[in-house]
């Protein structure tokens, strides 16, 4: 398929079209703007999307194919996901779809939202309610007045998140193609992804864990672990803006799949910039152990939401997806192009957003504060007992 694709150079015109400040240099990305007339990778015609997001087995699949149509089409189709919201089976699949029309419709979006409200599921309710917050900054609330904490572990708070955005790759003789990366088919490629934060260092560090479900050839999961750091701005007494990079050293692995071969070790460099917002909520305890922690996170007040913006390089094996017509997990991993080695091979950019919200994972009608254990350190290394303590060093030297 990638043969049939041809690439397209940006369109200065649309770009000043679009523009909010005389300046154009206001409206230069380090991602590349949505103006840019590069190929889609998804090729698949506007019915066939439909199609799979009607009757496709896979959820994913058809969350893939409704964002897909979606972004070709903007605030135009808000009216193709209200009608999917009303017959998505899967609850993820419709929060993230009220997401998607916030991204496309904004206010445009609120009738869409507020009929949310009576969704049968907690979960689409209590996302309603946030994106309704957000766009009107009326009050909401929230769908549950209270919090089970789990005590034990290395953080104080382990945020789950939700990440769309873009992969922009330079395909060999083609010319740049653009995948439009739907929640669900982003975790299905890198991975979920989950912050995870202490009380003492909130405004300068954080912990991105990574995991690939059953990933592993034993059927266990794949972990990968990011120490973000840099500087945070109280907005409110309860809204900070967080400016964080990540620079680590990963295991790259030459084969073009992770876990396949032997790694060496290559530097990761990764941009994040978000808004998170704290609440005071009533915590009950799940662990047995000293509730003092709990009080304290209690009174710094629980991250109720965050949202914000990503960017990276990553290198995508192609001729995996060719051998197979799909992307496979693993076959995308992360990359620094100043890496003098692996820094050649960096073909692809990625970025986008991401959204992540305190909510009932285990359907008792309270927040689960802390109910999921990051398998890294607090300094960034593997931690797959979760007890503080780093596994031993899987790199493998440069030599």
């Amino acid at each position: 398929m990638l043969n049939t694709i041809c690439s397209g150079a940006i369109n200065l015109e649309a770009i000043m079209a679009e523009r909010h400040s005389a300046d154009l240099a206001e409206r230069v990305r380090f991602e590349v703007n949505a103006a840019a007339s590069f190929a889609s990778f998804d090729q698949r015609s506007d019915d066939e999307l439909l199609r799979v997001a009607s009757n496709h087995d896979s959820a994913m699949e058809r969350e893939r194919a409704l964002w897909e149509y979606a972004y070709r089409h903007g605030s135009d189709a808000l009216a193709s996901i209200d009608k999917y919201l009303h017959t998505e089976p899967e609850p993820s699949v419709r929060w993230n779809l009220l997401w998607l029309s916030v991204k496309l419709g904004g206010d445009a979006a609120l009738p869409l939202i507020k009929r949310a409200l009576h969704d049968e599921n907690c979960e689409v309710r209590d996302w309603a309610r946030l994106f309704l917050e957000e766009l009107t900054s009326e009050p909401y609330g929230m769908e549950y007045s209270s919090a089970v904490y789990e005590s034990t572990g290395t953080f104080d708070q382990t945020l789950p998140l939700q990440i769309a955005g873009h992969a922009n790759v330079l395909v060999p003789n083609v010319g740049w193609v653009r995948a439009r990366l739907s929640p669900l088919w982003f975790a299905h490629i890198m991975g979920r992804v989950m912050a995870c934060t202490n009380v003492e260092t909130f405004m300068t560090d954080l912990i991105i864990e990574k995991e690939l479900k059953g990933y592993n050839p034993d059927g266990s999961n794949h972990y990968e672990i990011f120490l973000f750091r840099g500087a945070s701005h109280l907005i409110t007494d309860t809204i900070a803006q967080h400016i964080y990079e990540s620079n680590t050293m990963r295991p790259f692995y030459q084969s073009g799949k992770v876990k396949e071969g032997i790694p060496y070790s290559s530097p990761v460099c990764l941009t994040r910039i978000a808004f998170t917002d704290r609440v005071q909520i009533a915590i009950g305890e799940r662990s047995g152990a000293s509730d003092l922690r709990g009080q304290r996170l209690a009174e710094f007040g629980v991250v109720r939401s965050v949202r914000g913006h990503f960017s990276g390089w990553a290198y995508t094996d192609l001729s995996r997806y060719l051998a197979t017509g799909e992307v496979q997990p693993g076959t995308v991993q992360l990359v620094s192009t100043a890496d003098p080695i692996v820094g050649k091979r960096a073909n692809t950019v990625l970025y986008g957003t991401f959204r992540g919200k305190l909510g009932d994972l285990d359907g008792d009608g309270q927040f689960d504060v802390n109910s999921i254990p990051c398998h890294g350190t607090v300094d960034g290394l593997i931690d797959l007992d979760c007890d503080g303590i780093a596994d031993a060093d899987p790199f493998v030297p440069r030599g």
